[in-house]
């Protein structure tokens, strides 16, 4: 299962990205990421140390079935997690989302958004500005998360990412995040609700 995890993830990342939207594709994981049709949605990332594992769950949800989960067996420090590319002008945004911890000590689930310099993810990409926010609650159901900062001058797109950390001092054990109705509140567009 793993090998074919990889295959998939390295067939995912080598595909051109398609052009980012003001909004995000799929935000409530109504649909499998990894079978989904092009143009891609949300893409994959498996810490190089292994262990880790991304995967649509059609049954857990927040309001309704279906999410994105991340989860690592392994011990010590990874990162794994769903990463999607969207348009952000110059100003005010705000990035929800709901996320179901069931984690082990020493890992964390997180909403991390990094504004770019550039109107797309490429690597050439510079950095303006990286925020992010973790769990509160651990096996309590659906919490939301929310970043809201103000993308700077030259604010041309940005990475959303859903994650699951651990820490080198994690030890073995699955430790799960699932990730739902995802929320962006731009200049460019507000997608609020999507029920």
């Amino acid at each position: 299962m793993q090998a074919l995890a990889s295959l998939l993830l390295a067939v995912a990342w080598m595909e051109p990205l398609p052009p980012p939207l003001a909004v995000l594709r799929n935000p409530d994981f109504d649909t499998d990421p990894v079978t989904a049709a092009a143009p891609t949605n949300w893409r994959w990332y498996l810490d190089s140390g292994t262990g880790g594992e991304l995967v649509w769950d059609a049954t857990v949800g927040s309001p309704s079935a279906g999410s994105g989960r991340v989860r690592n067996f392994r011990s010590g420090a990874r990162e794994d997690f769903w990463a999607q590319c969207v348009r952000l002008a110059p100003g005010a945004f705000t990035l929800r989302a709901a996320v179901s911890p069931q984690l082990k000590a020493n890992a964390s689930c997180e909403l991390r958004i990094e504004v770019l310099n550039q109107p797309d993810c490429n690597t050439s990409a510079g950095v303006l500005l990286t925020a992010s926010v973790g769990n509160v609650t651990n096996n309590a159901g659906f919490e939301t998360l929310e970043v809201a900062r103000t993308a700077p001058l030259h604010s041309g797109a940005a990475w959303v990412s859903l994650i699951h950390r651990q820490t080198g001092a994690a030890q073995p054990g699955y430790s799960y995040c699932h990730f739902d109705h995802v929320e962006w509140d731009s200049q460019l567009l507000f997608s609020g609700s999507f029920e």
